[in-house]
């Protein structure tokens, strides 16, 4: 019987084809979610409540701690530039305190464990939020009018707080601080693109309080949907409403019209399928009274669940662009 031998020049091709191939599956884009808000989505909930969770419901919670110490996920990385403090550095693995003040935690939390788990590539959670701020003034997008300036996505300045839309341009000023000089930032993925593929809307409080801004926020929020969307050059970019859920199932009425505002968006037609109003009620909890009894009483059972359901709301838009 005859054998066969392959000639070393088509050998040497099919060791470079598979090389090749098993590089390109390595070096997938790092997926990036960006979560954009105010005090809420800094995070004010209380370590010491997550602790006790962890230790009352290990079924639930037990996974965040391991022989006495947090768990940092080595698959789901942050960013956040806005800390009060450099006890911990602008970005790393995922973990409690990447919050303002450090030393909390917020929805990152439960969001990172959702979509840290459904996802193959690595994940960077991108916070570019400040407390205080209202949709209506701070974050309000370019096409609303107002600014006394024109956009410009990538000119490096940074507006002064309080002026009209200075925490949108931020928005994309965080984007350059941490995604243009990845490797700085995340060592890890080094020589490796990356991939904004959703965002997390958590904020409200400023607008709630103001009956104007209360009924200008659909108008504000569809805007600053499309404009977002414009700037990043992601035309259905996933986008994922937090509503906000003070007070629970028992809004006041300035409440329950805040409410229907923020969720509106969601259901318009030209959204279907690509932005989701989650709301936040169900996990409100007032057995504990955390931070002065202000921020969801800086419960940890309300961010880490909030932040799941964010997180389980992005997978859903995700998965329907498949379709």
């Amino acid at each position: 019987m005859k054998r066969r031998f392959f000639p070393c020049a088509m050998v040497l091709v099919l060791v470079a084809m598979i090389t090749a191939v098993a590089s390109a599956e390595e070096k997938k884009p790092v997926k990036v979610f960006l979560l954009v808000g105010q005090s809420n989505m800094q995070g004010k909930g209380s370590v010491k409540h997550l602790e006790e969770l962890v230790k009352a419901e290990p079924d639930k919670y037990g996974h965040l701690i391991n022989d006495g110490q947090w768990v940092k996920r080595d698959d789901v990385s942050i960013f956040f530039s806005s800390m009060a403090s450099r006890d911990l550095p602008l970005s790393g693995p995922l973990t409690v305190g990447y919050t303002y003040p450090p030393g909390r935690m917020g929805p990152e939390m439960g969001f990172g464990k959702v979509v840290g788990d459904a996802i193959d590539e690595p994940v960077i959670l991108l916070k570019a939020c400040w407390g205080g701020q209202s949709l209506d003034v701070d974050f309000r997008p370019p096409s609303r009018g107002k600014w006394d300036r024109e956009f410009n996505r990538d000119d490096g300045k940074k507006y002064k707080p309080a002026t009209v839309g200075w925490a949108y341009k931020q928005i994309f000023n965080e984007i350059h601080i941490a995604l243009d000089d990845l490797d700085k930032n995340f060592p890890e993925f080094a020589q490796r693109k990356y991939e904004i593929v959703g965002l997390v809307w958590f904020q409200g409080w400023n607008d709630l309080i103001n009956g104007k801004r209360r009924a200008d926020y659909k108008d504000n929020m569809v805007a600053f949907i499309k404009d977002v969307r414009e700037h990043l050059e992601i035309p259905h970019l996933p986008i994922v409403i937090g509503v906000a859920g003070h007070g629970g199932d028992k809004p006041n009425d300035a409440g329950k019209q805040f409410r229907e505002a923020q969720a509106a968006p969601a259901a318009m037609e030209e959204f279907q399928g690509t932005v989701a109003a989650v709301p936040t009620a169900p996990y409100w909890d007032d057995t504990v009274k955390h931070d002065g009894g202000y921020h969801y009483h800086g419960s940890a059972r309300f961010y880490y669940g909030a932040g799941e359901a964010f997180g389980k709301a992005m997978l859903k838009l995700i998965e329907n662009q498949k379709e």
